[in-house]
């Protein structure tokens, strides 16, 4: 997916161009994120507060890890 940034994206920092990654996801997959990552709601409580099931936050979570992984990947493993 990084392929559709510009070059110079991949100059900023990483913290500017994880938040960048974080914007584009579907307002869904943000909410999963927010809610498993920064609340630390575990799967159950997430899928309560969002009032979906245990197995659709597994896959928006899944799916926005991937998603986010695939676009700073690199960057994140330079980082490290």
């Amino acid at each position: 997916m990084s392929a559709r940034l510009p070059a110079s994206v991949h100059r900023l920092p990483l913290r500017v161009r994880l938040a960048a990654a974080i914007e584009r996801l579907p307002e869904s997959h943000r909410l999963v994120l927010a809610l498993r990552l920064l609340d630390g709601l575990s799967t159950l409580e997430a899928a309560g507060a969002l009032k979906l099931t245990a197995r659709d936050v597994e896959s928006r979570f899944a799916s926005a890890l991937e998603t986010l992984t695939g676009e700073l990947g690199s960057s994140i493993e330079r980082a490290a």
